[in-house]
Order: structure tokens, then C-alpha cells, then sequence
């Protein structure tokens, strides 16, 4: 657990806890919940694309043929 998610973590509590106690527009908390979903997608899909590229080189360094200065 990193600093920054915990921190995230304890604000998005303290968030909650507070519409609890005040409440207010839903619309807001509607379009709020829709941006850290769509920034959590983000993040998901710029994790997969760095996956996959990392990947793409250890498959092409495992196949590329040696040559005889690195045997």
C-alpha cells in the first residue's frame, strides 16, 4: 500500500462521511463517481499498454537469434 492510495483511501472516507452527514446534489456525486471511474479506466488501459509493450520486447529479445560474441 502506497502513501498516495492511502491517502486517496482516507479522503474518499472522509468524502463519503461527510454527504452522509451534509447532503446536496446527487447529480454531483453522480458526475463525480463517472470521472474516477473514467480515470481508473485510464489508468487500467495505460497499465495494459505498457504490459503489453514490455512484453512485445522480452518476446522479442527471448527470439532473436544470437550471434557468437554473446554465446
Amino acid at each position: 500500500m502506497t502513501l498516495p492510495g492511502t491517502v486517496r483511501r482516507m479522503s474518499r472516507t472522509i468524502e463519503g462521511l461527510a454527504l452522509l452527514a451534509v447532503p446536496h446534489g446527487g447529480q454531483q456525486v453522480a458526475r463525480r463517481n463517472a470521472w474516477a471511474s473514467m480515470a481508473a479506466d485510464s489508468a487500467r488501459a495505460r497499465a495494459r499498454r505498457e504490459a503489453d509493450a514490455a512484453l512485445s520486447v522480452a518476446v522479442a529479445d527471448a527470439t532473436a537469434p544470437r550471434t557468437a560474441a554473446a554465446r
